[in-house]
Formats: C-alpha cells, sequence, structure tokens
C-alpha cells in the first residue's frame, strides 16, 4: 500500500463530511487507508468517523482515544500506519480530488524520493487564496547541497512547515527520536518542530508545484479576550532551539543564518502581540502591554541592534513595548487602523 491519510479528528462536526469525501473520492485508482484519530471528541464526530469505517471498511480505520491533543493524535496515527508514504490531513480542511495521483504520478519519476511538498489554498466562506508556491516553474527536486535550499525556507518562510503540504516515508516518520509524548502539551508550531527532523533525515525531497491542500481560515478564532495563561502556550522556543541544535548539523551555523532566525522570531512574536493588541476588548489592551514578551524570544533576537533581515518596523515596535513607550504603540495602533479605514473609503469611491 503506498499511502495511509492521517486525520486527527476533535469535535468536528461541521466539517468532518467535507474532509472525509474529498479523501475518499481521490482519483488514485491504487489501494490506500484513512486513519481516523478521534482525539476523545465530544459532539457526534467520533459517531461520524465510525459510520465512515461501517461503511467502506476496507479503506476507514477508526482509532478512539482520550484527549490529548493535536501532537499525540498524529502520533497514535503514525504508529497505526501500514502505508509506504503518510499524509497529515486536518480535519477542519479538505483535499483536491487529484492529490495521491499527483503524488503517485511524481514518485514515478523520483522512485528515490523520501518526501513530496506541496502548495495549498486557503479558504473561507467567501474565497479560496492560492499560497504563493516555495518555486516558480516546474517541479524541483532537494538533495545533496541544495538541501539548503529547504532549510533556508523552514527559517524565513511557511511553505514548507505545515505536515499537511507533505507526504512523508512512514519508516522516517516512525524512526523520528524525538519523544513527542513531552510536547502534548504545545498547540502552537508543532508542525515546524517535526519538519525539522523529517527534511533533515530525508536524502531527497522533491517539490510538486501544484495547490493540492485546502487549508480553512476563520477570522473568529482570532481571540477577542486577552489570557496571559493562553500566549504562554503560544511561546514557541522549544522550536527555536531545535533550530539552533540542526543549524551546526546543515553547515549553516553562521552570523547570516542565526540573523535569519532571529528575524523571523521577531516577526513571529510581534505579530502576535499586534494580533492581539488589535482585536481585544479595549479594556484589556492594557493587560496586552504589559505582558512579558521578552519571555517569548531568545535572548539574541533581543539584543540585536543591526539585523538586515528584520522587519524595521517590528523591531521599532518592539523597542517601544521593552520602554513601556505606550503612548507611541497607541499611536501607532491609531494610524495603522486610520489607514485601513481610509483605504476601504478610497475602494468605495467616496
Amino acid at each position: 500500500m503506498k499511502f495511509s491519510i492521517l486525520v486527527p479528528v476533535y469535535n468536528v462536526e461541521k466539517y468532518l463530511e467535507q474532509c472525509v469525501e474529498s479523501l475518499l473520492n481521490q482519483t488514485y485508482e491504487g489501494a490506500y487507508e484513512i486513519i481516523l484519530v478521534d482525539d476523545g471528541s465530544t459532539d457526534s464526530s467520533g459517531a461520524i468517523c465510525d459510520g465512515y469505517a461501517a461503511k467502506h471498511p476496507e479503506k476507514v480505520r477508526v482509532i478512539h482515544k482520550k484527549n490529548e491533543g493535536l501532537v499525540s493524535a498524529r502520533q497514535a496515527g503514525i504508529n497505526a500506519a501500514t502505508g509506504e508514504f503518510c499524509l497529515f490531513v486536518d480535519s477542519d480542511d479538505y483535499v483536491e480530488l487529484c492529490l495521491l495521483e499527483a503524488i503517485s504520478d511524481s514518485l514515478k519519476k523520483h522512485i528515490d524520493a523520501d518526501i513530496f511538498v506541496f502548495s495549498l489554498n486557503r479558504f473561507d466562506d467567501k474565497k479560496i487564496s492560492p499560497r504563493k508556491a516555495m518555486i516558480d516553474g516546474e517541479d524541483a527536486v532537494f538533495c545533496g547541497d541544495n538541501k539548503k535550499t529547504v532549510y533556508e525556507a523552514l527559517i524565513m518562510g511557511s511553505q514548507v512547515t505545515s505536515l499537511c503540504v507533505k507526504a512523508v516515508k512512514t519508516v522516517i516518520l516512525k524512526n523520528d527520536p524525538t519523544d513527542y509524548s513531552l510536547y502534548f502539551d504545545k498547540n502552537m508550531a508543532e508542525d515546524w518542530f517535526r519538519s525539522i527532523y523529517l527534511l533533515t533525515a530525508a536524502e531527497k525531497t522533491v517539490y510538486i508545484n501544484k495547490h493540492l491542500y485546502n487549508y480553512r481560515t476563520n477570522e473568529q478564532s482570532i481571540s477577542r479576550s486577552f489570557r496571559p495563561e493562553t500566549i504562554k502556550k503560544r511561546n514557541i522556543l522549544y522550536v527555536y532551539d531545535r533550530f539552533t541544535e540542526y543549524l551546526p548539523k546543515w553547515g549553516m551555523d553562521t552570523k547570516e543564518y542565526r540573523q535569519k532566525l532571529n528575524a523571523r522570531w521577531l516577526d513571529e512574536v510581534m505579530y502576535t502581540f499586534s494580533t492581539y493588541y488589535e482585536n481585544v476588548r479595549f479594556s484589556e489592551r492594557k493587560s496586552v502591554l504589559t505582558f512579558n514578551w521578552n519571555s517569548m524570544l531568545p535572548s539574541e533576537a533581543r539584543l540585536e541592534t543591526d539585523n538586515p533581515y528584520e522587519n524595521k518596523v517590528y523591531r521599532k515596535l518592539y523597542s517601544h513595548i521593552s520602554k513601556k513607550n505606550f503612548l507611541y504603540i497607541r499611536l501607532f495602533f491609531l494610524k495603522k487602523k486610520t489607514r485601513k479605514f481610509l483605504r476601504k473609503l478610497l475602494k468605495r469611491g467616496i
């Protein structure tokens, strides 16, 4: 069997059928399995999974487990997988019907490939937006020295971070020595963390320049309330530590790549700050301002003063947060809001 499709499921009764139907109706004619991992759902998701297994016993398997989070659910799927390659699909998303066929066709050309990476679309109730591809033009192969292109994409971009845009040799996943039980409480950047090992272990990675996965975006998921304990869970310094462990292995432990890594972390932290400041209730903005954002940045990123890869606006914003210059910050976001409002007026021709 060529493919195992692993689907963690938790309270997604509204979207689960769209997801599973897209997997069952693949144009690929070979055998494949769909493993639905019900992570202790409290809605009808578990029953929906069982219904599919009863109707398609030759293709669908269900694992019911207690709720331990996405990392645990994915690990359960990996442990149960019997296919040569594993794919990961989130249960509120769906895939293109040609997904497996496209990977199979590429595999015929690259029989020694360890990982296939492809592109995705973002969608909501109004539109579908293709994400910018990692490369332009034809498909690309990364092995030997040019694997650094993939590692740099991991550091600086988002095109190769998600597990949902990869088909990975199952043996590589099963041989990953990381004890993921230590990370069951991590609800942010688990894909990024796991991908560092996977893309390093792969001797040959093939990028398929097609948009084969559809990722659901939800504006309602933006928090309107600020809870410090929630933000602390968004601290992804454990991923930074893994990067610093792997940079020497990649032959990339240089000032340039450390600066790129630090710039990425400044972007991540300031984006999180900005998202909360702009969306929480007005009465909670002081809590956002006074939160210890330093705790989410590595010391190198806090102290850098001349990093050519940084977003200069974010650096200036961070500097004013550190100095508790809250008046500057309030004026900064007021100006931003005003510019956004004026752009809307111009589009309407007012």
